[in-house]
């Protein structure tokens, strides 16, 4: 099975067996093909262009998630779970940046030895979340704190007041209250699921 996750904001637009791949031809109009050659899906008669793909010129961009629904760990039971997948996804790919995903660092796995770890993994280790920058099979005396070569500090979630990011959608929106530091003056935000810059709209200079 497949779920199509939205990008911008880590929904869920559907579930699918056997996706429909398409692309555009030179008269313009959308056809099916190979999964190598797609630019992009169709869906219950939509069309969204395929994250890394050139596309198809669609107004909304998805990712394909292939599970097994036999498999607790990774199928999703609700919408929250969804948004979640979708999230780390989307930060593993390097679409969201590491300090948003520090913000978020419970959604991430964290750090198990005797495990096969790929460049770009996000994992947490003592409450911290750190970034795999190459590929290896992790051993007991090679924890992210210490193995410099194999992780990078992605974010710090203790941080009183961590520099603002601009949201990707819902998923990462600040929450009323929240705390950051943008443009060397730091900001609480005023307003629940806070997209806005502070400066701008929703954020009052501490």
């Amino acid at each position: 099975m497949y779920r199509l996750i939205m990008t911008r904001n880590g929904a869920e637009a559907g579930m699918t067996e056997n996706p429909r791949f398409i692309k555009r031809s030179s008269a313009g109009v959308y056809v099916e093909t190979d999964e190598a050659a797609a630019e992009g899906v169709a869906y219950k008669g939509t069309a969204y262009n395929l994250q890394g793909r050139t596309g198809v010129g669609a107004e909304e961009t998805v990712m394909l998630i292939s599970f097994d629904s036999g498999d607790i760990g990774v199928e999703a039971k609700n919408a929250s779970d969804v948004a979640a997948i979708g999230f780390v996804t989307l930060a593993e790919a390097g679409d969201i940046d590491d300090a948003t995903a520090g913000e978020h660092a419970d959604l991430f796995s964290p750090w198990e030895p005797e495990t096969e770890y790929q460049a770009g993994n996000l994992r947490t280790y003592e409450q911290k979340l750190y970034r795999c920058i190459q590929a290896h099979k992790s051993q007991a005396d090679w924890t992210p704190d210490v193995s410099a070569s194999l992780w990078t500090r992605a974010a710090d979630p203790a941080e009183e007041w961590p520099e603002w990011s601009q949201p990707v959608g819902a998923a990462d929106a600040y929450d009323q209250g929240a705390k950051v530091s943008h443009n060397g003056k730091h900001w609480t935000s005023d307003v629940p699921a806070n997209t806005w810059e502070p400066g701008v709209y929703g954020w009052t200079e501490v």
